[in-house]
């Protein structure tokens, strides 16, 4: 089920999660922003506001709703069910009828997958998915290409996928941002290809305040060979280590890797103090 706990808000109202209608969002325009609750908190609330403001610009949908109100909607939804993690599925959703255009703003909580120590010790293994995303920047609903990812994630079993482009460019995973290593540099597809990952701009800002190079660039499936190691980053990963790429294996014990992990567990738990502050 796609909505879990006790209750869901709909367009500012407060309902009851058994009457929740997954196929209210199958025809029309959807935008949608996953936040993760942590000891309560929503993480970086902040940038997935802006996002999604953005990603309803360049779909051609307007927002009603002021970032406070969809704050405070958040923070009802989280006090209402009484929970402190998980994660929570705004979506901003619009469809024309002839001359009838019906819109819906929905908040719920959706059932999540955060790795465990073990994956983040041993790192995890992917493989490729050949997929362009047509409207990269924008984080909208595109079920054949999560349907194309499921598909191969369960074939393989992989815990994800690396979408390709047609000439052999990674962009990022289904559901991640990707990056490489090689001589203490970071290295990520261009952020114009890619979408801007709220986790991908917080490593972006703690290479810039340590001083670690962080380089945008497009990277080939033919020269994987040349990085130490591999990993994703997202909203439910932070930041997780990648073992293994089809045939390339990589160091999940990369010094620069492990500091990444802890300075981005620390940016974490800062932003939580704050907030909770």
């Amino acid at each position: 089920m796609e909505c879990i706990q006790e209750y869901y808000i709909h367009n500012n109202e407060i309902k009851q999660s058994l009457g929740f209608d997954e196929s209210i969002v199958e025809k029309g325009i959807c935008v949608y922003e996953i936040i993760r609750i942590e000891q309560g908190i929503p993480l970086f609330i902040e940038d997935h506001l802006v996002r999604i403001h953005n990603s309803a610009f360049l779909s051609g949908l307007k927002i009603n709703e002021t970032n406070a109100e969809i704050e405070k909607n958040v923070q009802k939804l989280i006090q209402m069910n009484k929970v402190k993690t998980g994660k929570i599925k705004i979506l901003i959703h619009s469809n024309s009828t002839g001359s009838m255009v019906e819109k819906n703003f929905i908040l719920y909580f959706t059932p999540h997958y955060f790795p465990t120590t073990n994956e983040y010790s041993t790192g995890v293994k992917t493989s490729i998915c050949k997929a362009i995303r047509t409207n990269p920047n924008a984080k909208i609903l595109n079920t054949l290409t999560r349907q194309k990812a499921n598909h191969i994630i369960a074939e393989k079993k992989v815990f994800e996928t690396i979408l390709v482009d047609n000439e052999g460019y990674i962009t990022e995973g289904s559901r991640s941002n990707v990056f490489f290593i090689s001589e203490e540099k970071i290295l990520t597809p261009p952020v114009n290809d890619v979408l801007p990952g709220i986790t991908r701009k917080n490593i972006q800002q703690i290479c810039i305040q340590n001083k670690i190079p962080f380089i945008e660039k497009k990277i080939h499936l033919n020269n994987l060979n040349k990085f130490d190691a591999m990993f994703l980053s997202g909203t439910s990963l932070k930041v997780l280590p990648v073992k293994i790429f089809d045939d390339y294996k990589f160091n999940v014990k990369n010094p620069m890797l492990v500091k990444l992990t802890e300075l981005y567990n620390e940016y974490m738990d800062l932003y939580i103090e704050n907030k909770k502050n």
